[in-house]
């Protein structure tokens, strides 16, 4: 369906956004983050295509523990005489630790509120529902310029669950400043991410 298919997207944004506390030279987790998303859902038998954004922040109050916020949203292509919006609000908390020179591993709880609005330019329905999100992952500093990482996320909402792998790359123009490129995909939905990081610290 749909509906599950889209709050899989947005947890992907969560996967490599908001709970992916990127691998920065000085193992950084405090940041600023936009994301752009370019998607394709299969689930309904024919593919329908979407764009959506997501702004993300992970913000240090332990040498292991992090606290993040996301907002995301994701408008798809007019399918059937229908225009889906789908909107997406999550807090969280990050455990993380590193396992190897370079290496980080993490966890990320999250409690993720969502929103579908559909519209056929006369009645408009919504939906909304509040459920969770469980994340892990790897990342790992290949060179001082270049952090690869792959997770997984599963979300519990809508009284179902998805499920998102990812992978990414993150390039360091500086020790503040770095541009991702990420795909992820599950439950019938494709998924390519691109993002720009800012560094707190």
């Amino acid at each position: 369906m749909l509906k599950i298919s889209a709050q899989s997207n947005l947890l992907a944004f969560a996967m490599l956004a908001l709970s992916s506390n990127a691998l920065s030279k000085d193992i950084s987790y405090d940041y600023v983050q936009g994301t752009y998303s370019s998607l394709t859902d299969s689930g309904l038998g024919f593919d329908v295509d979407g764009n959506g954004f997501a702004f993300a922040g992970s913000f240090s109050i332990s040498p292991n523990i992090a606290v993040t916020a996301l907002f995301g949203a994701t408008s798809f292509d007019r399918f059937l005489g229908i225009d889906v919006d789908v909107a997406e609000l999550d807090f969280g908390i990050t455990a993380h630790t590193s396992v190897a020179p370079n290496t980080d591993v993490f966890g990320n709880f999250s409690v993720v509120n969502t929103e579908i609005e559909a519209s056929d330019g006369f009645t408009t329905v919504t939906d909304d529902d509040t459920g969770n999100a469980i994340s892990f992952g790897l990342r790992h500093m290949a060179s001082e310029k270049a952090e690869i990482s792959m997770g997984f996320s599963r979300v519990d909402i809508f009284s179902d669950t998805g499920n998102t792998f990812g992978f990414g790359v993150r390039f360091y123009a500086n020790n503040k400043f770095s541009v991702g490129i990420g795909y992820s995909t599950g439950d019938d939905v494709d998924t390519l991410l691109l993002s720009a990081r800012i560094e707190l610290k």
